[in-house]
């Protein structure tokens, strides 16, 4: 397959974990789906990509934003940064669900909280943080 299929490909399956995080959040298996599943596909993907041109690796090039630059400069590496958002934004999806659950935060919020990590993963966790924080400073006071 070529990058732009991958790329393809790799950016309508990760929608199902997504939709799996946001329709089925206390399914039995929407966890084990997301994480060994959806996950474990972009990551076979990923790493699949990177092998291809991991024989033109050089250290330095994550040393400066130019050298960040230059190495994505082709499609291979690029749609290969795309799957590594794709599947560590999603993780953390998981994680939100997760630790949403354990504490009670409401459905209603950590579904707000999904979108945003889906489109801008750390902003996204941000939120998840602040409502986490408000969540636990709350029962802490009720206790």
């Amino acid at each position: 397959m070529d990058p732009s299929s991958i790329f393809s490909f790799c950016n309508g399956f990760v929608l199902i974990g997504w939709l799996l995080l946001l329709i089925l959040p206390n399914w039995k298996h929407t966890q084990s789906s997301v994480i060994s599943g959806v996950i474990i596909v972009l990551a076979v993907l990923y790493t699949i990509m990177i092998g291809k041109g991991i024989g033109n690796f050089d250290p330095n090039s994550f040393s400066t934003l130019a050298n960040v630059k230059a190495l994505f400069q082709n499609d291979e590496a690029v749609a290969a940064g795309w799957i590594h958002y794709l599947a560590f934004d999603l993780f953390v999806g998981a994680y939100i669900v997760r630790e949403s659950q354990k504490i009670g935060l409401s459905r209603w919020i950590y579904s707000l909280i999904l979108p945003f990590t889906f489109m801008f993963g750390p902003f996204g966790y941000l939120l998840f943080f602040i409502a986490k924080t408000i969540k636990t400073k709350t029962l802490e006071v009720k206790n």
